[in-house]
């Protein structure tokens, strides 16, 4: 019973909490998101023993994000697949838990902050970073060089690492921590009421629908741009393009960005999808259990946070999720 509630605490988590942030262009998703995974694997771990239960329950959050938050891209999914898989290695010997879940916590938020810097260069390419040092050393005054974005990819992935460290040692203390808690803190144990009678079908995200004369217009802008470009790096007769680094930055992330959102990312996630739909027939129960459970989690969710009304801030945050983490282990033990 924990283990489908912990899944369905962990596609709340992907859906709607991702969806919250993403909306919101709120910094630091990765992190946050990256966090909550870390949470709900490690708990899926100590609660679960059994091999492959981690593979298992990534593979549904991966259907149910496909279903609830169609417009995810690929590297949503590649961070996805990245924490089921090195979750599933990590935890294999459940004996060193603590040190696990410090060392998951650690290596799932570095692969957050590196796939962001990977992005950035493949999509602006050695010239954002060099555009970078000339800005940094142009301000400074300096007459000898400095590779500042040497230091600012370090420090980017030293905040990843630090943070990561922090929530894989809470998380391997979390379990005892949640034991205390439902002796210290019962007056946060919250009923199984459910006031939200929707059906779970509801909860399936509706994508807007698109205007197809705004489509076939950026795909017009895409195609003569991608032309400029090519006709320009490959000297095909004399450049239409002025060679000015900020200008080649500015065309080839246009010409990379618009490829991947009309060629590369709907291949991918046709590819995607196409795996992910043979994978439902294959668990088809699972998924009728945890479509049970999201109603009820959500709920749990919601409650949680008018609950903290009090609070503000990181503290309200927090004691939202205590309470959320309390009422979800608590609830499914005294079910079974």
């Amino acid at each position: 019973m924990i283990y489908y509630r912990l899944i369905a605490l962990w596609v709340l988590c992907e859906t709607m909490l991702g969806s919250i942030i993403h909306g919101a262009k709120m910094p630091g998703s990765g992190l946050i998101l990256g966090s909550c995974a870390v949470i709900c694997i490690s708990l899926i771990a100590y609660h679960t023993p059994a091999k492959g239960s981690i593979l298992k329950a990534m593979l549904i959050v991966a259907i149910f994000k496909m279903m609830l938050s169609p417009q995810a891209p690929p590297t949503a999914y590649v961070a996805l697949f990245f924490q089921g898989l090195i979750g599933e290695t990590l935890f294999w010997n459940r004996k060193i838990y603590s040190v696990s879940c410090l060392l998951f916590g650690i290596l799932v938020l570095l692969e957050s902050g590196s796939q962001r810097i990977v992005i950035l260069t493949i999509v602006y390419g050695r010239d954002l970073w060099q555009a970078l040092d000339a800005f940094i050393n142009n301000l400074t005054g300096q007459i000898i060089v400095t590779n500042y974005s040497y230091f600012f990819v370090i420090g980017y992935l030293l905040i990843h690492v630090v943070v990561g460290g922090a929530v894989g040692w809470w998380a391997g203390r979390l379990p005892q921590k949640i034991h205390s808690w439902t002796t210290l803190h019962k007056d946060y144990l919250l009923t199984n009421e459910v006031s939200d009678t929707s059906k779970p079908e509801a909860l399936l995200y509706q994508p807007p629908k698109r205007k197809k004369k705004l489509r076939y217009s950026v795909i017009v802008i895409w195609l003569l741009v991608l032309s400029l470009y090519m006709q320009s790096t490959l000297n095909i007769g004399p450049p239409l393009l002025p060679p000015h680094v900020p200008v080649r930055i500015l065309i080839r992330s246009l010409c990379i960005l618009l490829t991947c959102y009309f060629v590369i990312g709907p291949y991918l996630t046709w590819l995607l999808n196409r795996w992910l739909q043979k994978r439902i027939l294959k668990e088809n129960e699972t998924i009728d259990k945890i479509l049970h459970f999201l109603p009820d989690t959500k709920e749990l969710v919601m409650r949680s946070w008018q609950l903290t009304a009090g609070k503000t801030g990181g503290r309200r945050v927090l004691l939202c999720g205590k309470i959320i983490l309390l009422n979800v282990t608590h609830s499914a033990r005294t079910q079974l």
